[in-house]
């Protein structure tokens, strides 16, 4: 059996409280592998999945996708999950870009307020008011 690491070592590797570890353990994401002396210890193959689960919320998914993801019977149910989070991830960075676009503009106004003053800016308030669409 490879070593075991106890709950401090696999929380210092991954960058985590070993408060998160205890959570997602009561969420059902982690186990540990086996009880020494009644402490936790954990094989390197659980803290890989303990940084998997971290890389999918840095990807944005609720405990309960992730969840979903690592208890997928098939590869068709997890990619429906990582599918919908890329949609979602796809309409934000239109968003990000729009507004991205939107600043890039403003800092282009030459007068001192760009509400009141700024042709790009008034040009930007009239097209939202005839579009509706913000």
């Amino acid at each position: 059996m490879s070593e075991l690491l106890t709950i401090g070592e696999v929380a210092e590797q991954a960058h985590v409280a070993t408060s998160t570890i205890r959570y997602y353990e009561r969420r059902g994401l982690l186990n540990p592998d086996t009880r020494q002396s009644g402490r936790r210890r954990y094989r390197t193959e659980t803290l890989r999945r303990l940084v998997f689960i971290g890389m999918l919320q840095d990807a944005g998914l609720s405990l309960d996708d992730i969840d979903g993801i690592l208890n997928a019977a098939t590869v068709a149910e997890w990619k429906a999950i990582a599918g919908r989070r890329l949609e979602i991830l796809d309409e934000q960075i239109i968003k990000l870009q729009h507004a991205r676009e939107f600043l890039a503009l403003a800092l282009l106004c030459r007068f001192d307020h760009p509400a009141t003053d700024c042709k790009i800016m008034g040009a930007e308030i009239d097209r939202r008011l005839n579009d509706q669409a913000f």
